[in-house]
């Protein structure tokens, strides 16, 4: 560094001079106890992540499978039977309309492997004003990979309250009207159903389960069948929350 100074003009000993302070300022820096308060007087930090988050939910998805095994290696074999894996997604958040695909092994070694397009629709309302009267109405269908066929059914039900003197009971009658359309075949049908329903709790309202009986007498009318009686009974226990 000497014998530097020495070949150097005069007229450069300034900017020399100059550069020797940084030299001194980064060794100092180097030497440093590199403590947080000193961090924080002599490094600026910028946080990372300011921006919004970006977020995804699966809430309006609906998964569903039928004959997959819990060993993946089983799930689509050759010999199997009627397996199906398939999802739907309700595209609007406000109303009830989903659409998806399923992927179906139709069996046999030889059995093919196919998909379908699916869609569901449907809606359901209260009216007070009337006295409780409940309407629902369900709309759905599938178009068939394999044979090219589309199926469609249509569903409702109105569900009145009866005022009938049963003690703890209560009572509704539902009328549930269908049809189904299978355009690869052909096949129209129609049906109704008429159901009375009767519901009572057992046990007191403070016990920790909650048991519900449901009974049901019901009489189906199709144009292509013959009429159906049926009744059924249901014991619900569920916790008290």
């Amino acid at each position: 560094m000497v014998y530097l100074l020495r070949r150097l003009p005069i007229c450069f000993l300034p900017l020399v001079l100059s550069c020797v302070p940084s030299w001194a300022g980064e060794a100092e820096i180097w030497s440093a106890d590199l403590t947080p308060g000193w961090l924080d007087e002599n490094v600026s930090a910028k946080p990372r992540g300011n921006g919004p988050r970006v977020s995804y939910s699966l809430n309006r998805t609906r998964v569903w499978a039928n004959g997959i095994t819990a060993d993946p290696a089983q799930g689509f074999r050759p010999e199997a039977v009627g397996h199906s894996l398939g999802a739907k997604l309700q595209l609007l958040r406000d109303y009830n309309v989903l659409v998806g695909t399923e992927l179906v092994r139709g069996g046999g070694f030889h059995g093919a492997l196919w998909s379908n397009a699916t869609w569901e629709a449907f809606v359901t309302r209260d009216w007070e004003s009337l006295g409780g009267v409940t309407f629902s109405f369900s709309t759905g269908g599938f178009v068939d990979g394999a044979s090219r066929g589309y199926t469609q059914s249509v569903s409702s039900t109105l569900g009145v309250p009866l005022d009938l003197a049963l003690h703890s009971w209560s009572t509704e009658l539902r009328l549930s009207p269908s049809l189904n359309l299978d355009a690869a075949s052909g096949d129209f049908s129609t049906s109704l159903m008429s159901e009375v329903m009767g519901q009572t709790q057992l046990g007191r309202p403070t016990d920790r389960l909650k048991s519900v009986l449901n009974v049901t007498l019901g009489y189906g009318l199709a144009p292509s069948a013959r009429p159906v009686a049926s009744a059924k009974v249901e014991l619900r226990i569920t916790p008290n929350l």
